[in-house]
């Protein structure tokens, strides 16, 4: 049983856990959905950044390393948050987080999978991360046995090196737009809800929606991972 409270085991079968991953070098949200061809099964990236919602499991993040190398299953060193870390088992990993989300409903593919795991080492994706973590860390005590639903209030464009060299990523900023009992799917919300990203932004448009009046925001979350 997991910490929403249903099995996220592997099935008997060939299910697996699907993927939530950040691009950020496009600095957008992808759903990977396992889809069977005839002749074997593919991922396909569906973006979700303008409508992103999750409630995240921020109390089980684990860090490390990790190692991604295209056209084969990421390899993981990882500990729980907190614990020392272990040490770099090549030189190709790289530091990283991993945690799980519940996909909001009309973030959730056709397959009808929410429960999703996501990774990453990019920079721009991890001072993201850290930045909505220190929030949740602020905030939980006042929201005991409660899980923070994360929204996507815009992207911000992180330039390095010059010349050739020269590269630009994308800074995720969240909000938290409520919390969430653990292991319970009727949400209780006391946050309004996300944001849209400035037009003078140089940074790709989220297609995140204005945001709304609070009372709105929590009358209409509470119906978002029924």
């Amino acid at each position: 049983m997991s910490i929403f409270g249903f099995s996220t085991e592997t099935s008997q079968g060939g299910d697996f856990l699907p993927i939530l991953k950040y691009d950020a070098r496009a600095g957008r949200f992808f759903r990977v959905d396992r889809v069977d061809t005839g002749s074997g099964f593919v991922g396909e990236s569906a973006d979700i950044t303008g409508n992103f919602k999750a409630i995240v499991d921020f109390d089980n993040v684990e860090v490390g390393w990790i190692d991604f190398q295209p056209g084969s299953a990421p390899s993981f060193a990882l500990v729980p948050m907190g614990s020392k870390l272990p040490d770099r088992p090549t030189p190709r990993h790289k530091n990283g987080v991993r945690f799980m989300v519940k996909l909001a409903k009309e973030c959730t593919g056709p397959d009808g999978k929410a429960i999703r795991e996501v990774a990453g080492t990019s920079k721009a994706f991890l001072s993201g991360i850290e930045n909505i973590y220190l929030e949740y860390q602020r905030d939980k005590a006042k929201n005991p046995g409660k899980l923070p639903v994360l929204m996507l209030e815009k992207t911000v464009p992180i330039k390095t090196g010059s010349g050739e060299k020269s590269s630009t990523n994308y800074h995720p900023v969240f909000a938290i737009a409520g919390w969430v009992p653990r292991g319970d799917l009727a949400p209780q919300p006391k946050a309004n809800g996300g944001g849209q990203l400035p037009l003078q932004q140089a940074a790709p448009a989220t297609g995140a929606q204005p945001k709304a009046a609070p009372q709105a925001a929590a009358a209409s979350l509470a119906d978002d991972f029924g």
